[in-house]
């Protein structure tokens, strides 16, 4: 192992090489380097034609993480389970270079980028899966492919073994890993002991190290050898060619989680930090509704949107704290979910070993966001007109799980409602259709579902539907709804209505609690 500047790590990186990075957002990116090799780029040229493998979306802010790599010559080709939200940026650099066509782009399942790293790493030709059949992924609709000048990258197959269809993934060779720690020892060996995860970085260096590669880590800090416990090590030393020293790192550099917090990391286990509850609302009915789904004890997985920002705020209202098992695909269990992470966890892993567990059934249940619904039931996170943020963990967590139960206003865009006494009052219709005939990108097939038998739901602020062979069911209104004038018209298809419709809990339509989790 030797210790370098990130101006050096950058001039490391050779053209036409395969590069993986590391990062969630603003945790664990190794900006420095990427800092120095854009630098680089612009004032040589080089590297060139890079093929740039990111298993989590990186870098929010414009000109951070990702978004350094939005420049021509230097990108060939992107693959990456996420870009850039537009929670974090609705401009950002990398999402207008691969709509502007200027690099062959691509996305794949989460679990499908570390399981192809894995069989990269173990000399295996590629990677098996029936997860995303029937989506984005499957090569009979874009073979996850996002633009135009990806058409001619064949990068899935669907194959059958043993009378069942698969999607196969061939491996890719990597021969740079750019990751980040927090530690480095003077043997190479690495800890995220400040990070509050791993990110599969141990992945990332195994696949560069055994392909040939170079395994570039940035940390924090160098200590002596031997003064780490063996078991907090997450990459051993042998696989560390260099280190980049950059002790103004953060656990989180940028973002709105910017800073140290040591409840995050199991370093601290502290009082929950004040909670301002949510006003009532239309997305506080959805959240209170969800919750209604979840029983004493079950492994939960909530993902971005309605289901990550007001359901676990909610639970703790609703006297649900410390009753539900949380998790969350970036490896954590436990404690009060905060979106990428959580606080007081009870358990920190690896995101490749919990998405395995999602992928085989292993959840209870998930509540996932629904921008887009279509007359299959299919569930489009993926893309949105001008925006690109691509389902991460999405369609893994939605295949993989017995029950699904999917959230979001029944229109978008400036909807305004009136819940109070028990009834609803929609004031103003939003301006856009979330239920439409087709959606722009099938992250979750609806058609698979009915097939493996999932029960699904489809939540709103005035309506609940589940998915049957025959397509969506109307099987609750919230009570004041005109069915035919509020919610039919509100679909842009049909729809059956069940022969046993009831009437949504008039509890959710009230300010005060419901204490749904008191006896």
């Amino acid at each position: 192992m030797k210790i370098i500047t990130a101006e050096r790590a950058a001039e490391l990186i050779p053209s036409n090489s395969n590069v993986t990075v590391s990062g969630l957002i603003g945790n664990m990116v190794p900006e420095a380097i990427l800092e120095q090799l854009e630098a680089r780029f612009l004032a040589t040229g080089q590297p060139r034609d890079i093929t740039e493998i990111h298993p989590w979306l990186y870098g929010g802010p414009n000109g951070t993480g990702l978004n350094r790599w939005a420049h021509e010559g230097l990108l060939k080709r992107i693959i990456g389970s996420t870009y850039i939200l537009p929670t974090l940026s609705k401009d950002s650099e990398i999402n207008q270079f691969i709509f502007d066509e200027k690099v062959r782009a691509h996305c794949w399942p989460a679990n499908a980028i570390f399981q192809n790293l894995r069989a990269t790493a173990g000399g295996r030709k590629g990677y098996l899966t029936t997860i995303g059949l029937d989506t984005f992924a499957d090569p009979r609709r874009d073979g996850g492919r996002l633009n135009a000048a990806a058409k001619d990258d064949d990068l899935i197959q669907v194959v059958n073994l043993d009378g069942e269809e698969h999607l196969y993934y061939r491996s890719l060779p990597i021969n740079v890993a750019l990751i980040k720690a927090s530690t480095a020892d003077t043997e190479g060996n690495l800890i995220c002991d400040d990070e509050g995860l791993t990110q599969g970085i141990l992945n990332q260096a195994t696949a560069a190290h055994n392909s040939g590669g170079i395994v570039i880590a940035q940390v924090r800090r160098i200590v002596q050898a031997g003064s780490m416990h063996p078991l907090m090590v997450e990459v051993p030393g042998v696989l560390v060619d260099y280190v980049v020293l950059h002790e103004a790192g953060l656990q989180w550099d940028y973002g709105a989680n910017m800073g140290d917090a040591p409840a995050t990391t199991g370093a601290r286990r502290l009082p929950l930090p004040d909670i301002a509850y949510f006003p009532h609302s239309a997305d506080k009915v959805i959240a209170r509704r969800a919750l209604m789904e979840c029983k004493p004890g079950q492994v939960v997985n909530i993902g971005a949107g309605i289901p990550g920002s007001m359901m676990p705020v909610t639970a703790i209202e609703e006297h649900l704290d410390g009753k539900i098992n949380w998790s969350v695909e970036h490896g954590v269990f436990g404690g009060h979910c905060m979106s990428a992470t959580h606080w007081n966890p009870t358990a920190i892993t690896s995101p490749t070993w919990l998405l395995d567990y999602y992928n085989g059934g292993g959840l209870d249940q998930s509540f996932l966001a629904m921008p887009e619904v279509d007359r299959y039931g299919n569930v489009n996170v993926g893309k949105m007109g001008g925006q690109l943020p691509c389902p991460g963990g999405f369609t893994d967590i939605a295949t993989g799980t017995k029950k699904v139960t999917f959230c979001g206003a029944m229109t978008g865009g400036n909807l305004q409602v009136e819940a109070e006494d028990g009834t609803l009052r929609i004031i103003q219709e939003g301006q856009h259709r979330r239920f439409v005939d087709d959606v722009q990108m099938v992250c979750f097939s609806g058609r698979r579902a009915v097939e493996t038998g999932q029960e699904i739901k489809y939540i709103t602020e005035r309506a609940v539907f589940s998915l049957t062979p025959d397509g969506l069911q109307l099987d609750e209104v919230a009570p004041g709804i005109d069915v035919k004038r509020e919610v039919l018209a509100a679909v842009g298809f049909p729809i059956c209505i069940s022969p046993d419709l009831k009437l949504m809990d008039d509890r959710l339509f009230r300010p005060e609690p419901m204490f749904l989790g008191l006896d």
